[in-house]
C-alpha cells in the first residue's frame, strides 16, 4: 500500500517506529503519537503493533481520498467513515460487483479488528490534546440517520463509552493455551544447552514474560541462593526487547534444581564475560555476548516445539505455572502475586478457563487453609436480649 513503517533511533527514547507516505515524507501526527507512546513507557514491540495498525488507517485514508481531518470533521459522517474503515479491514477484498459464493471471507480476527479500532480511536483522543481537534461525536449522525433507529437511547446512557461499544466486535472465547508440567519437563529435556534450559525454566517456574527474561540483569539474581529472583523496572533504549513495565516489577521464586542451574551458569559460563545481562548470545559470532533478542528466543521455543511435537509459544509457560498452581490448591491471590498482575481480574480469567472441578478444589483448599479471626461463639439469652434492646434504642 501507500504508507510504510520505518524505524529510527533517537536520543530521547531510543528506537522508535513511525510512518512515511508514498513519497517517503514523515506523517507527522502519527509520528507525534508514536513518540508520545514511547515517552510514556510503551515498549518498542507495542510501538510496532500500534504503528502497523495506524498504517492500515492511513492506507484507507489514501484509498478513499480522505485525510485524518476530513474523515472526522463532519460530525454527521464520523460514524459512517469509521464504520467504512472497520468494514474495509474486515473484508479488504470486498467488491459489490463480484460477490463469491458463500460471501466474502473475514480476513482478520475479531480481536485484531478491535485492537486496530482501539488504536485509531486512541490516536484521535491524542489529537484532541495535541492539535486541539474536536472530540469525536457520533450523536449528531445517529440523530439524523434513521438506520440507527432506537439505538440512540441506549447509547446516550453511557456517552463516554459510545465509540468503543459501537465498533467493538464480538470475540469468540478462546480456550486458554498452556504448557502442562509434564510438557515442561519434556521441553526442558529437549534443550541443547544450559542457557536454553534456564530460559525455559524462568518462563515456567518463574512465570516471567519473554521481555522480563531478556531484561534480567545479573544483579537481579543477588538473592538466588535463597531461590529468589527480582524483576526490576527496565526500559533500555539500547536493548528495546528488555522491557519491564510499571506495575510488573517484583520478585519470584524458583525450584532448588533451577536455582542450582542458575548458580552453575553464573559461576562457569558468565564469570569471565563482561556483561550486565544474564541471558546473552553465546553461540552467534556476530552478536556474541550481546543481550538476546525477542525473535531469537521465540525461535528457540519454536524449534523446541517442533522437536518435541508440543505446540508452544513463550507465553504458554506463564499460563502453565498459573494452571499448575491452581490445580495444586493455590488461591487466586497467590497466583496474582506469582504472575505480578496489576489487577486480580486478569488472574481470574485464568480461573475461568480451567475446568470447574480444579477451580472448585482450589477455592475449597483456599478456605480450608485461610486464617480467620472469626470464631463461633455461643450467646446466653440475657446477652441476646441486651443486643435486641440496644438495637431497639
Amino acid at each position: 500500500m501507500q504508507t510504510k513503517v520505518k524505524k529510527a533511533n533517537i536520543s530521547t527514547v531510543g528506537e522508535i517506529y513511525f510512518l512515511v507516505d508514498k513519497k517517503g515524507k514523515l506523517i507527522m501526527p502519527a509520528y507525534r503519537y508514536m513518540l508520545f507512546l514511547r515517552m510514556n513507557g510503551k515498549s518498542i514491540n507495542t510501538n510496532l503493533i500500534y504503528c502497523k495498525h495506524l498504517k492500515l488507517f492511513f492506507d484507507w485514508l489514501t484509498l478513499t481520498g480522505l485525510d485524518y481531518h476530513t474523515a472526522v470533521n463532519d460530525e454527521t459522517k464520523v460514524l459512517t467513515n469509521l464504520g467504512n474503515f472497520k468494514f474495509w479491514i474486515k473484508y479488504p477484498d470486498y467488491n459489490e460487483y463480484l460477490i463469491p459464493i458463500g460471501g466474502f471471507e473475514q480476513k482478520r480476527s475479531s480481536s485484531t479488528i478491535n485492537q486496530i479500532m482501539t488504536v485509531v480511536l486512541n490516536f484521535y483522543d491524542f489529537l484532541v490534546h495535541d492539535e486541539g481537534l474536536n472530540e469525536l461525536n457520533v450523536y449528531k449522525e445517529i440523530r439524523t440517520n434513521s438506520l440507527f433507529g432506537g439505538f440512540l437511547d441506549e447509547l446516550s446512557l453511557n456517552k463516554e463509552r459510545t465509540f468503543s461499544n459501537i465498533f467493538k466486535e464480538k470475540v469468540p472465547k478462546k480456550k486458554l493455551k498452556y504448557v502442562t508440567r509434564n510438557q515442561y519437563k519434556t521441553l526442558l529435556d529437549a534443550c541443547n544447552n544450559q542457557r536454553d534450559r534456564i530460559i525455559v525454566g524462568l518462563m515456567y517456574e518463574g512465570g516471567l514474560r519473554i521481555s522480563e527474561v531478556i531484561g534480567l540483569n545479573i544483579v537481579d539474581l543477588r538473592d538466588i541462593r535463597n531461590n529468589k529472583i527480582y524483576i526490576t523496572l527496565r526500559d533500555d533504549p539500547n536493548n528495546p526487547d528488555a522491557f519491564v513495565k510499571y506495575g510488573s516489577e517484583g520478585s519470584t521464586f524458583v525450584s532448588d534444581a533451577l536455582r542450582d542451574e542458575i548458580i552453575d551458569y553464573l559461576s562457569n559460563v558468565l564469570i569471565d564475560i563482561k556483561t550486565d545481562y544474564f541471558i546473552i548470545n553465546l553461540y552467534s559470532k556476530k552478536n556474541r555476548y550481546k543481550p538476546m533478542r525477542r525473535d531469537t528466543i521465540e525461535d528457540i521455543i519454536k524449534r523446541l516445539g517442533k522437536k518435541t511435537g508440543i505446540p508452544v509459544h513463550p507465553h504458554m509457560f506463564r499460563h502453565g505455572i498459573a494452571v499448575d498452581m491452581l490445580e495444586k490448591g493455590c488461591d487466586i491471590v497467590q497466583i496474582k502475586d506469582k504472575l505480578r498482575h496489576k489487577s486480580i481480574t486478569t488472574t481470574s480469567n485464568i480461573y475461568a478457563e480451567v475446568n470447574d472441578a480444579a477451580r472448585e478444589d482450589a477455592m475449597r483448599t483456599y478456605y480450608e487453609k485461610a486464617d480467620t479471626d472469626f470464631t463461633p461463639k455461643s450467646y446466653s439469652k440475657e446477652e441476646l436480649a441486651n443486643v435486641i434492646y440496644s438495637e431497639g434504642e
